[in-house]
């Protein structure tokens, strides 16, 4: 039974029709008990103070001088963000996702096949990557545009490559065919045809070298950016379900549920944060952080005040309200778990920089990484 409603326990499949009544009474009943409109009104902006407070501390520690926040500190914030992610998609929304679209009211509406959540996650997982691949190749695409070299570039060296060795083989191949002294002048001959197109490919290479390395630096960049901006928006789908939620709760489970959601909405903002203040932009990288981290804040009271608005009419247990909050909980879940696992975890781990840290600053990395999965593993008691 959902805390706030008017909701009775499912008896089953009764043999009459006063049952059948009974059961449709159930999952349509609406309205919310014991609302405190001061109380629901004032958690808005407790949650929007501790989500700001949370994702702003990264920003403008990296931004702002007054409030610089050191290099390490900021690394251990993102790699805890890392761990809060992967169990707010395990813990949190997957088995929210579950529980909604495999319950009784909801009958054979959707097939009576249980796996639609893994489902849906897995479609979300497969439709980020693909974002990500079509993003990231319009943009190298554009990059090796704006810096004048062909889009073929890692295609084009392997032609040169390939063009090297075939000399030499024909090189061995011809001189395998001759001896004594014609071996010798087939052998020089051969050998100035191989410093001749070594130096081309020498001269190509070095002019490519330098080329890639700049196309290589904005790549790593614009990928950098795409992987944030999917994050945030798992994360902004997720926390309008959490405002809602949270909005029509009453009772005394309603102030343990707040508490729980401030601490998820500070964790979730410190691993957001600390992504934005990294992303690199031509122009106003300030403005956009904040815009983008104003959003954060904003998207949990926004489901908030969504919840006050409907909290007479809303009824949780139909099929539309369980089918619609299934069905974001397993999307939400699939794209936190591909920006958690492939964009945090695999990466952030395996960058060269992360491998040359001394070994107290990579043990202190991945105990800030469990921390943040253990942290979010408690609050789901809760929340």
């Amino acid at each position: 039974m959902k805390p706030g409603f008017h909701l009775g326990k499912r008896h089953g499949t009764g043999a009459d029709d006063h049952d059948h009544d009974r059961e449709e009474v159930d999952c349509y009943a609406s309205g919310v008990e014991d609302w405190n409109k001061g109380l629901h009104i004032g958690a808005i902006f407790i949650v929007l103070v501790v989500a700001g407070l949370g994702v702003f501390l990264p920003v403008l520690g990296h931004f702002v001088p007054q409030l610089h926040m050191p290099r390490t500190m900021l690394t251990l914030g993102k790699h805890l963000g890392t761990g809060v992610i992967i169990a707010t998609a395990l813990i949190h929304m997957l088995p929210g996702g579950y529980e909604s679209l495999n319950d009784p009211c909801i009958g054979s509406r959707m097939g009576d096949f249980s796996g639609w959540p893994g489902t849906l996650a897995i479609i979300a997982i497969f439709a980020m990557h693909l974002i990500e691949f079509i993003l990231s190749n319009h943009a190298m695409g554009k990059h090796a545009h704006s810096h004048g070299l062909p889009e073929g570039l890692a295609e084009h060296h392997h032609d040169i490559e390939g063009g090297a060795a075939h000399v030499e083989n024909d090189s061995t191949q011809t001189a395998s065919l001759h001896g004594g002294a014609g071996h010798v002048h087939m052998d020089d001959g051969l050998d100035k045809q191989q410093e001749n197109c070594d130096a081309v490919a020498v001269h190509t290479h070095h002019n490519h070298v330098h080329g890639a390395s700049f196309l290589n630096d904005d790549m790593t960049a614009e990928r950098h950016k795409i992987s944030t901006y999917i994050l945030e928006f798992g994360i902004c789908l997720h926390s309008v379900i959490i405002g809602l939620t949270l909005s029509v709760a009453t009772g005394a489970g309603f102030k343990t549920l707040l508490i729980a959601i401030c601490f998820h909405q500070f964790c979730e903002g410190l691993a957001l944060g600390s992504r934005l203040a990294e992303v690199q932009h031509r122009k106003h990288a300030f403005l956009r952080a904040v815009l983008s981290a104003t959003l954060f804040m904003l998207v949990t009271p926004i489901g908030m005040v969504i919840g006050i608005g409907v909290r007479y009419s809303y009824a949780p247990s139909s099929p539309a309200s369980l089918i619609t909050m299934g069905v974001l909980d397993s999307l939400s879940a699939g794209i936190l778990l591909y920006s958690g696992l492939v964009n945090l975890l695999a990466e952030e781990f395996g960058t060269l920089e992360f491998r040359g840290y001394r070994t107290s600053k990579k043990v202190a990395c991945f105990a800030a990484t469990f921390i943040g999965a253990g942290i979010m593993a408690l609050i789901g008691k809760w929340a």
